[in-house]
């Protein structure tokens, strides 16, 4: 459909849009540097000797002023070419741009527009397509995810009354960022994928209560954008509007001027978050967004004040009290970990964090080394653009690689950062624990009140019982 749709004026339009997504993509000069870490080269038989693959073949497109003569829908929206280019030149935001500028799955939007979040329906068809339809009411009845009414309707006004990509710029240079110190209070983002695995927030609800660190969260928070956006349903400009809405609300709730920690057990959320706070230090972008939020009778201050905790960055600071909390010690167990692409990207490195390795080791857990550290896992987009285009069981290149993986290391359990991740691994029938769930369960977490296992589409059962924890 994408491949179809890009036609030559479909281009023209969108190098003259001022998108600041395209505006560098003249910076390309073929280095090469991100060959090897494109998904999209495995996912493309032909690829693996073909250095023309997906990501040089759209920059080297759109430099000509042409049509891309691949098939778009194979990027899974990752950002490792991103992540790794020399020059930061945004072929991943430049392919989602194109989604953009073609609506494709307008239904994302919509139900922004509806409840001011992706809500549970949304996520329907994988729970059908496995003929799990009791799993699926059983978490809409014990863990329903709404917004506020003021809320959704705040949301509503911004993206019925769209503002242009053009009107904001890419930052002209980052400060480094500050060291994050442990704070006291948090706000607790809720993030829509966390719909599937309710025990993933309950157990970083448990972790923090353990630690003492104390937690906000609001209703009047919704959906960051960053998943309608990486899968065509938002564009730029509303991930930015919708991330600096929530900023709003997150500062008028703080009541006060001390630095606010932001963090959750989403990975997209935090590189939205990340991302708006850099776009909104420049003085113009902020004003420009300030214009759009007045119309909601909102306004998003200094993002100085603002600090992203991502779990892998924030828990490593916790990691002496966290081996002391440990009460089970899970040995036996053979996990393997898998960092997410938007942790990476906001990271702006594809090497391996020691953050996971190490949580995941202090459970007493056997932490085994393994390709998928380096891969997407095959990414939320591709799982949806399976549904929508009815082979929902079809798996993709990278899913069968995983499957793989896991299999030849003998793996018991993926350990994951990231509710999307965690969802491709579930659906693809392997095993998989966010890692908080893992950390409440060695911390004596009751696997099905807390974490609740039982949410899971592939069960845990046989690994857990194995070590006697069921």
């Amino acid at each position: 459909m994408i491949h179809d749709a890009i036609t030559e004026g479909t281009v023209r339009c969108l190098l003259g849009s001022g998108d600041p997504r395209l505006r560098n993509f003249r910076l390309c000069n073929a280095c090469g540097s991100c060959t090897p870490y494109c998904p999209a080269r495995i996912n493309d038989p032909g690829a693996n000797g073909d250095p023309g693959y997906l990501a040089r073949r759209v920059t080297a497109a759109l430099q000509a002023g042409r049509r891309p003569e691949v098939n778009l829908a194979d990027c899974v929206q990752c950002y490792s070419c991103e992540t790794v280019c020399p020059r930061s030149v945004s072929i991943g935001g430049i392919i989602n741009a194109v989604y953009e500028a073609e609506h494709v799955q307008p239904i994302f939007r919509r139900m922004l527009l509806d409840r001011g979040c992706l809500p549970s329906h949304a996520f329907f068809p994988v729970y059908a397509s496995k003929g799990r339809l009791a799993n699926f009411v059983a978490k809409v009845v014990r863990y329903p995810y709404r917004v506020d009414g003021r809320a959704a309707d705040e949301v509503r006004s911004l993206l019925e009354n769209p503002v242009g990509a053009s009107a904001f710029s890419p930052p002209n240079g980052t400060e480094p960022a500050r060291p994050l110190a442990p704070p006291d209070r948090v706000f607790h983002l809720r993030s829509c994928c966390a719909f599937n695995y309710p025990g993933a927030d309950a157990s970083q609800r448990r972790i923090f209560d353990a630690l003492g660190v104390r937690y906000v969260t609001s209703r009047s928070q919704t959906c960051c954008g960053g998943a309608p956006h990486y899968m065509g349903g938002a564009g730029f400009a509303d991930r930015l509007l919708l991330t600096a809405r929530n900023l709003s609300v997150i500062q008028d709730l703080w009541g006060a001027d001390d630095e606010i920690a932001v963090t959750g057990i989403c990975p997209t959320c935090s590189d939205s978050y990340a991302a708006a706070l850099e776009l909104l230090s420049g003085s113009a972008n902020r004003a420009a967004a300030n214009e759009a939020l007045a119309g909601i009778g909102r306004e998003v201050g200094s993002p100085e004040i603002f600090s992203v905790a991502n779990i892998l960055n924030l828990y490593p600071l916790y990691l002496d009290e966290i081996r002391g909390l440990i009460e089970t010690r899970l040995s036996g167990l053979r996990v393997g970990v898998h960092v997410s692409c938007h942790y990476r990207k906001m990271n702006g490195s594809l090497a391996v964090p020691p953050g996971l390795q190490n949580l995941a080791a202090i459970t007493g857990a056997q932490v085994v080394r393994s390709r998928m550290e380096q891969y997407c896992c095959g990414g939320v987009k591709n799982l949806f653009d399976r549904h929508l285009s009815g082979h929902a069981n079809e798996l993709s290149r990278l899913n069968r690689l995983a499957c793989l993986d896991f299999a030849e290391n003998d793996l018991d359990v993926m350990v994951v950062d990231c509710p999307g991740c965690e969802l491709v691994y579930d659906h693809i029938g392997i095993p998989v624990l966010h890692v908080t769930e893992l950390l409440a369960l060695a911390m004596g977490a009751d696997p099905r009140e807390t974490v609740y296992l039982q949410g899971h589409l592939t069960s845990l059962s046989p690994a857990l019982g194995r070590i006697g924890l069921l």
